[in-house]
C-alpha cells in the first residue's frame, strides 16, 4: 500500500517561493528595485520561482476612506526590508490587483499575507483590532474575487508570524505573562520573530490559549464561509507547541519559518546582543568572525536542530492533514550586502537546508528570505535556478 502524499493532490505539486513582503510596494518608487513589476516578475520566473509571498495591506486598506485610496509612505533609507530613499504615494489595492494580474499572465502563484505595516500613517478607525483586520481582508478578498483572481492565490495568511505583527498582540499580552514586550515597530518585531528563548512548559496560559483558539476559529471560519474557494492559515515563527496543542484544523496550510536562531547561534554570534540590524555602514566584521568561529565547531549541532524542527513539522502536518511550507527560513533573519559580511557560508547552509525541506516532505520551500531584487545576489540567476531546481527534483 502506497503512502498518501497530500502534495500530489495540490496545485502546484511543489512550491518554490520568493518572499517579497511589503517590499513589492515600498520599493516600487522610480529607481526602486520593484519599480518595474513586469520586469521583476519575468526575472522571478527566470530564476525558477513559481510563487511569491506578499503583503496585501488589509489593515491599511481598512483605514482608507475609499478602498482604492492613496497612501503617503515616508522615506526609509536604512530600512531592513523595502527600503526607499524618497517619500512616495501608492494605491495599495489597485497596485495589488495589477501585480496579481501580471502573475496570472505568467503562471505565478501568490501567497497573500500581512505585516500590518504603515498603519500609523492613517487615522485609527476606533474599531477593535480583530474587527478592523477582518473588514480589511473582506475588502481585499471580495475585490480579488470580483476581479477573478482567486485561481492565482495559493492561500491567505491572515496574520504573519503570529502574534508579533498582530493587532491582537496587546490583548494577548494582557491575558498573561507575555513572551516579549509589546512590539512598537517592524524592526523590533523582526528581532522578536527570530528568538528561540524557552521557559518551562508553554508560553501561553489557559486564558491566552483560549483567546488564540477563539480568534483563529472565528476569523478563518468567517472566510471559509465567505470565500470557500481559498485556503487559509496563520504563519508562525514560534509558538508551534501552543498552536499544535490547540488542534486547529482551521490551519489549512502549516506555514512555519525555520530559522537558524537558537541559544547556540545567538549567544555565539551576538546577533541580538551586539548587532545593529539596518542598512547603515557600521562595522559588522565582528559578527562575521563570530559566525565563522561558531560554524567551525557547531555546524553539526545546528544541522541536528534543523532536522529536529523539520521532523516536528512533518509529524504536525500529518496530524493536521495540512501541507507544510516555509517562505522565510534557514539562516538568520537579517543579513545585508555589506563589506564586513560574507554570503558564502549562508549560500552553502541554505542550499543544504533547502534540500532537507524536500527530504522531509515540505510542499514548498525558499532558498532563503533574501530573494528580493534589491540584494546583489539577485543577479546570480544560475544559483537561484540550481537551488529551486534541486528542491523541485526531489
Amino acid at each position: 500500500m502506497s503512502v498518501f502524499d497530500l502534495r500530489n493532490h495540490l496545485t502546484p505539486h511543489r512550491v518554490t517561493n520568493a518572499m517579497w513582503d511589503s517590499s513589492w510596494l515600498f520599493n516600487g518608487h522610480p529607481g526602486g528595485a520593484f519599480a518595474d513589476l513586469d520586469r521583476v516578475t519575468d526575472e522571478l520566473v527566470e530564476r525558477g520561482f513559481n510563487t511569491i509571498r506578499i503583503d496585501a495591506f488589509p489593515l491599511l486598506v481598512a483605514r482608507l476612506a475609499e478602498p482604492d485610496g492613496e497612501v503617503l509612505f515616508p522615506a526609509q533609507p536604512l530600512g531592513t526590508w523595502g527600503h526607499s530613499t524618497v517619500e512616495q504615494r501608492h494605491r495599495p489595492l489597485p497596485e495589488l490587483i495589477r501585480l496579481l494580474r501580471l502573475c496570472q499572465n505568467k503562471g505565478v502563484h501568490v501567497i497573500l499575507s500581512t505585516w500590518n505595516g504603515s498603519v500609523d500613517s492613517l487615522p485609527a478607525t476606533g474599531e477593535d483590532g480583530v474587527a478592523e483586520l477582518t473588514r480589511g481582508w473582506e475588502i481585499v478578498l471580495d475585490r480579488l474575487a470580483a476581479e477573478d483572481l482567486f485561481d492565482q492565490i495559493l492561500y491567505v495568511d491572515f496574520d504573519q508570524e503570529y502574534p508579533y505583527f498582530s493587532p491582537t498582540k496587546a490583548r494577548l499580552d494582557a491575558l498573561g505573562a507575555a513572551p516579549s514586550a509589546s512590539i512598537g515597530n517592524a524592526a523590533e518585531a523582526m528581532e522578536a520573530a527570530g528568538r528561540r528563548e524557552r521557559q518551562r512548559g508553554l508560553w501561553w496560559n489557559e486564558a491566552q490559549l483560549d483567546f488564540v483558539g477563539s480568534y483563529v476559529r472565528t476569523l478563518v471560519g468567517h472566510f471559509q464561509e465567505r470565500h470557500p474557494g481559498l485556503r487559509y492559515t496563520i504563519s508562525l515563527t514560534g509558538f508551534w507547541k501552543e498552536f499544535r496543542l490547540l488542534g486547529l484544523d482551521q490551519l489549512e496550510v502549516l506555514e512555519l519559518h525555520f530559522w537558524l536562531h537558537g541559544s547556540r547561534f545567538d549567544n555565539r554570534s551576538g546577533f541580538y546582543r551586539d548587532l545593529t540590524k539596518d542598512r547603515s555602514a557600521g562595522d559588522r566584521s565582528f559578527y562575521q568572525r563570530r559566525i565563522d568561529q561558531s560554524f567551525r565547531i557547531m555546524r553539526g549541532h545546528f544541522l541536528a536542530e534543523m532536522h529536529n524542527r523539520l521532523d516536528y513539522a512533518r509529524a504536525w502536518g500529518r496530524e493536521a492533514a495540512a501541507p507544510v511550507i516555509t517562505t522565510e527560513a534557514w539562516g538568520p533573519w537579517w543579513h545585508m550586502d555589506h563589506q564586513g559580511l560574507d554570503w558564502g557560508w549562508l549560500r552553502e547552509w541554505c542550499c543544504e537546508c533547502n534540500l532537507l525541506a524536500a527530504d522531509y516532505g515540505l510542499w514548498g520551500s525558499t532558498p532563503w528570505n533574501y530573494s528580493h531584487p534589491y540584494f546583489a545576489n539577485w543577479s546570480d540567476v544560475a544559483w537561484y535556478r540550481a537551488v529551486n531546481g534541486a528542491f523541485l527534483a526531489r
